[in-house]
Formats: C-alpha cells, structure tokens, sequence
C-alpha cells in the first residue's frame, strides 16, 4: 500500500484497527534524528540515558489527533517536567483540497506548523521524512503513541492516544516507578467515537476531496461524523 496515498480509502480503516508491527514493549525504539517546527532537531540519543519519551503520532487533518490533544495537554501538565512529550508529524489522515498529502518536506512542516498553532501543542513537534521512515519502523497508525523508558526500550504503546485518560496516565506512573514494561493498550470502541465525533471538523478543514474520500470509503462512518458534527454545531450556537 503507498506510504503518501493521495486518497483515503477503505482499506486504511481495517489496516487502523490494530498493531501489525512496530516494536513491542520490552523492545528498542528505533533511532531517530529530526527536525522541528521550532527550528531544532530531536533524537533519541537526546533522552536515553536522561528522561523517559512520551512518543504520539499526529496530523493536521486527522480527527483521532484533534480529540486526543486536550487528554495530552492535561497529562503534560501533570507530567512534563519529569517525561518528555513530543508529537511526531505523520502523513496526512484525510487529505483534501487545502491539505494535501505533501509531495515536498517543506509542505509537510507547513502542516506541522499549522497543527502545532491550531492546538496550542505545548511540547515540540517533530516531523517525519516524506517516506515516514520512523513512522512506518513504529508501525504507520495515525493516533499511536509509544512511551519510551529512559533505557531507550517501549514502556508502553497505546493504538489510538485519544483512549481514556486514565490509561495513558498509569503508564506514565508506571515508567516514573521504574517498573518493567507494562504492555499494550488496543481499544477501539471509545477512542473510535471520540474521533468520530471530531471528523466533520477535520474533513471541512481538509476540503470537499476529503469529505468525498471518507463517505466513499466508510459511509456509516461518514454518516455518524455528519450527525455528531451537526449535534456540536448547535450546541455551540446555543446561548449561555
């Protein structure tokens, strides 16, 4: 399957649903060397040995990074001056009109930068070559995260980092125990709604290509994001 497909399609909601690879806990994350939208550059020799890696995956136009974000910023606010917190920017979930998968490096930091400045992500985010070489040595899911013990080997690594809270938040206690690894984390139903609920936003941010991909490619999925997203709309138009 293309790495930087230019279009969402079916298969990528089955291939989503769980590890395939990448490594697991107890194993070594893969080296890593790369630049930032803050104009630095991060590796993993930065952190072996010093702090413990909170490692997630994301992009501007997916909706499972837009509904995990609040979670991490709370958990970074609890946790950030003891576990480093970084977004690795991936390729783009849903492509469309006004973001499309890049075909240029400087293309793809545009969409970090805007990802970062969107969410007012407090921690750096890292960007990924055009091919995703660490993404695709990490296992390519969209919304993953692997937590990093200082010793350079996964602690933990969860499928979709918007799942509950509270998961995410003992495997950060656990790693700052110095417990051994704690194993893997692949829900799927409340990570799934919370992304779903999300999607209308993303995909009108994308552009009409990205809406006409997702209700193409999973039309009850396509339907559920319209229903919710209308729900939220009014809801935020109601006075308080």
């Amino acid at each position: 399957m293309t790495y930087r497909y230019p279009h969402f399609h079916t298969r990528l909601v089955v291939e989503d649903m769980r590890f395939h690879g990448g490594p697991r806990p107890g194993e070594e994350i893969p080296d890593f060397d790369l630049p930032t939208v803050e104009g630095d550059r991060l590796a993993k020799s930065d952190f072996v040995g010093r702090t413990p890696l909170l490692l997630t995956m994301g992009s501007v136009t997916c909706p499972m990074t837009a509904a995990a974000d609040p979670a991490l910023k709370r958990l970074h606010a609890e946790f950030g001056d003891r576990i480093a917190f970084v977004t690795l920017y991936v390729r783009e979930a849903h492509p469309g009109d006004r973001y499309p998968q890049p075909d240029q490096f400087d293309r793809k930091m545009d969409h970090a930068r805007d990802l970062k400045a969107r969410d007012q992500l407090p921690w750096p985010v890292a960007v990924d070559d055009l091919d995703g070489t660490l993404h695709r040595r990490l296992d390519p899911k969209p919304n993953a995260a692997y937590l990093m013990g200082a010793d350079g080997r996964v602690s933990f690594r969860v499928l979709w980092s918007d799942d509950r809270e509270p998961i995410l938040r003992a495997a950060l206690e656990n790693v700052l125990s110095g417990r051994p690894s704690v194993g893997e984390h692949q829900g799927r139903v409340v990570p799934m709604l919370r992304g779903v609920a999300e999607m209308d936003r993303m995909l009108t941010l994308s552009g009409p290509t990205a809406r006409r991909d997702v209700r193409k490619a999973a039309p009850p999925m396509y339907a559920m994001a319209r229903v919710m997203g209308l729900m939220k709309h009014r809801r935020e138009k109601v006075p308080t």
